[in-house]
């Protein structure tokens, strides 16, 4: 069987009509969607925003150590609002956030004398205050309380065996960071900080 070029050249040129119909029917305007904030469909600018009510989803890696006990890591998705004010250079606010790191292998009985650490959900409320070095880069700390669902891994003793315990617990913390707005809706950033003796 064989196709003459003409009929080739308009059936590649209704197909692309075609397409071209497919294409406007799935970039429709959004008009009429204006119950839902500005925020869910307006396009990213290079301008950031550093001012106002936000919520925001993050994702990252965590890495916790401390005295006599395991090293552990592992990544991180949380969730963030707050509300933020600016003066001048000056940025401050509240900011509410709930995280969860899901342990990644490893974390089975300590050895002799160890003690293993991993928290799963935790949340927290903490005043945030930063500097914008430049209007894209924010030099901030917080300080707060957070409570967090923690689980202690205790290896074996001249005086006991081994056993885990879980519970709530709340404490004061401290951090601090840096924060870089790629866009108005896309932030990178590492933040570091200290977490006080669990309040009973």
């Amino acid at each position: 069987m064989r196709f003459s070029v003409v009929s080739a050249t308009m059936a590649a040129a209704a197909l692309m009509t075609l397409a071209g119909a497919a294409h406007a029917q799935t970039s429709l305007p959004l008009t009429g969607f204006s119950s839902l904030p500005s925020f869910a469909w307006d396009g990213p600018t290079l301008s950031p925003k550093w001012e106002g009510s936000y919520a925001r989803i993050s994702s990252g890696f965590q890495v916790t150590s401390g005295k006599h006990m395991r090293t552990s890591a592992g990544p991180t998705f949380g969730l963030e609002m707050g509300t933020m004010r600016r003066e001048g250079n000056f940025v401050y606010g509240i900011v509410g956030a709930i995280d969860y790191a899901p342990a990644i292998g490893g974390y089975g009985t300590p050895s002799f004398g160890n003690v293993a650490y991993t928290r799963d959900f935790a949340g927290a409320f903490q005043i945030k205050t930063g500097v914008l070095v430049t209007p894209e880069v924010l030099l901030y700390t917080k300080v707060g309380m957070s409570a967090a669902n923690e689980t202690w891994r205790y290896g074996a003793t001249p005086f006991s065996s081994p056993f885990t315990q879980s519970e709530i617990a709340v404490r004061p913390e401290a951090r601090a960071g840096v924060e870089w707005a790629v866009t108005d809706k896309l932030t990178l950033g590492v933040e570091v900080g200290l977490v006080g003796q669990r309040i009973r």
